[in-house]
């Protein structure tokens, strides 16, 4: 019976138990599909169906949030680690293409959101992806004994690389599709022979271990913001900043760039200038489709182990470009993209589209996640080591 004659009974709808893991998957899609800095823990209990303050029910911080959305995909890659799975490493491989199949959103988290977390929380998910990265490299080890500890790392790295992959494009396919064709890819990465390149060649050079910076101030400021931008993120660096580190005024900056906008418009049409160069000089020594791949893949490596900062700012920073140029960079990173898809379609017709584009977008986050990685950069021989990385997924 209700307390007063007329008014209905209270109920109350009981919190569902899965609260939490509803949060955490809306904020992981808000910050993937958005960036961090541009969505609100008011978005993300809006997305829910909750108000702001039930939100703080289950989480401290918008922060906490992102830390959290992280550490559970540790958590259960590093449950598949440990597991004792019938099917040896192949079993393990497969368990985690499924995770990254349902969790599409991870790489692009991890690259271009934990930069913008505290110590307190960015030091532990540190500490626990390189411990994961450990077990799995002597899980590789353990299945090919012949691989060094350095050879083992590399792979293992490529092999994540391939698993997030899908992270970084939206060619649609169902989530069973999705596992088998990351699974298919990441095998043929652990079995790739790499042992015994580049023993006598130098390592790549690391940023900033060689060159001269540039001195006219317009150069100067592009390469800055650059390494600014892929280092903290384009909305934690100060036009400010930029200057103090060319020893220019935050007046000075602006005699160059109007804003901010413009100074990240121009270092992203700079990389994208250059891998359409890249790409025309390498179709033109081709007269094979086959060949010309290979030119493609060679001179993209080229590229992401020389201007590691562009690449960061391409994978990071494109949403941040004013429109509406972000539209014409948008439609030249498709253009490149297609080239490449166009090449391997010719070069193995027997392969659907969406392998196709499966394939093609592992490669380019191969070349990216190990171009990007300074211990990874020491290795002499690298470069051949990625190319044949590369050959064993375009072609199976």
């Amino acid at each position: 019976m209700s307390a007063r004659v007329g008014r209905a009974p209270i109920t109350r709808t009981p919190r569902p138990r899965d609260r939490r893991a509803q949060i955490l998957a809306a904020a992981s899609d808000l910050f993937y599909r958005f960036g961090y800095h541009n969505v609100g823990t008011e978005d993300i209990a809006k997305a829910v169906g909750i108000t702001p303050g039930a939100l703080y029910r289950h989480v401290r911080s918008k922060e906490e949030l992102l830390a959290s959305a992280l550490s559970d995909s540790f958590e259960r890659a590093t449950i598949v680690i440990d597991r004792q799975l019938p099917g040896g490493f192949a079993a393990v491989v497969g368990d985690l293409a499924e995770t990254a199949a349902h969790r599409r959103e991870l790489g692009v988290l991890w690259t271009r959101e934990t930069r913008h977390l505290h110590a307190e929380y960015r030091t532990p998910m540190l500490e626990r992806f390189f411990a994961f990265l450990g077990n799995l490299t002597a899980a590789l080890r353990e299945a090919r004994g012949e691989l060094s500890r350095d050879d083992a790392q590399l792979l293992s790295w490529c092999l994540l690389a391939v698993l997030t992959s899908a992270s970084y494009h939206r060619v649609a396919a169902s989530p069973e599709v999705t596992t088998t064709l990351l699974r298919d890819m990441a095998l043929r990465v652990c079995e790739a022979r790499i042992d015994g390149c580049g023993v006598h060649e130098e390592p790549v050079a690391g940023r900033g271990e060689t060159g001269l910076p540039p001195r006219a101030r317009r150069e100067a400021l592009l390469a800055v913001a650059a390494r600014l931008f892929g280092d903290r993120g384009y909305q934690s660096v100060t036009m400010e900043e930029v200057g103090a580190e060319v020893g220019m005024t935050g007046t000075g900056v602006y005699r160059h760039f109007a804003t901010k906008g413009d100074l990240l418009s121009a270092i992203v049409a700079r990389a994208t200038e250059s891998l359409q160069l890249g790409l025309s000089r390498a179709l033109s020594a081709a007269t094979t489709p086959a060949a010309g791949l290979d030119n493609v893949v060679a001179a993209y490596i080229d590229f992401a182990m020389a201007h590691t900062d562009l690449v960061n700012v391409l994978l990071a920073e494109v949403m941040n470009v004013p429109q509406p140029y972000r539209h014409r960079i948008r439609r030249a990173e498709h253009d490149y993209v297609a080239e490449w898809v166009c090449l391997l379609a010719a070069t193995h017709p027997e392969l659907d589209r969406t392998t196709v584009l499966f394939r093609v977008h592992a490669v380019l986050t191969v070349i990216n996640d190990v171009a990007r990685t300074p211990h990874l950069r020491g290795q002499p021989g690298l470069v051949d080591k990625v190319r044949l990385v590369a050959a064993a997924v375009l072609h199976g």
